[in-house]
């Protein structure tokens, strides 16, 4: 019943990035019902996030296309249902805008009329 392409080195990795996962969204529940996601403070974002956000412009806008180029690019995120979370998830946040039909505006500072 086992598929013989998949080494139990493989089935290991991904077990960890699993839990890692779910560990990172317990975290983030945990603040949110606490009441820590206020807008008031920096947000904290995850490494994954972080190399995301790294490339990208405050103010300007772009394309969610562009957004799961880059987690492609810069993470090791590959399945289209994790990308499609870490974006809704990472766009939900209080440091970005919607800028236009399909597209977001990174703004850290809230300076975005």
């Amino acid at each position: 019943m086992s598929d013989p392409d998949v080494h139990p080195e493989d089935a290991l990795e991904v077990a960890q990035r699993a839990l890692a996962e779910v560990q990172d969204l317990k975290e983030r529940v945990a603040e949110f019902e606490a009441g820590e996601g206020s807008t008031d403070e920096a947000v904290e974002y995850d490494d994954r996030d972080s190399a995301v956000i790294e490339h990208l412009e405050p103010g300007e806008p772009v394309k969610i296309v562009e957004l799961r180029r880059l987690y492609r690019r810069h993470t090791d995120i590959r399945s289209d249902t994790t990308l499609k979370k870490r974006i809704q998830g990472l766009v939900a946040g209080p440091d970005f805008d919607i800028a236009g039909v399909g597209e977001i505006c990174y703004d850290p500072d809230g300076d975005r009329a």
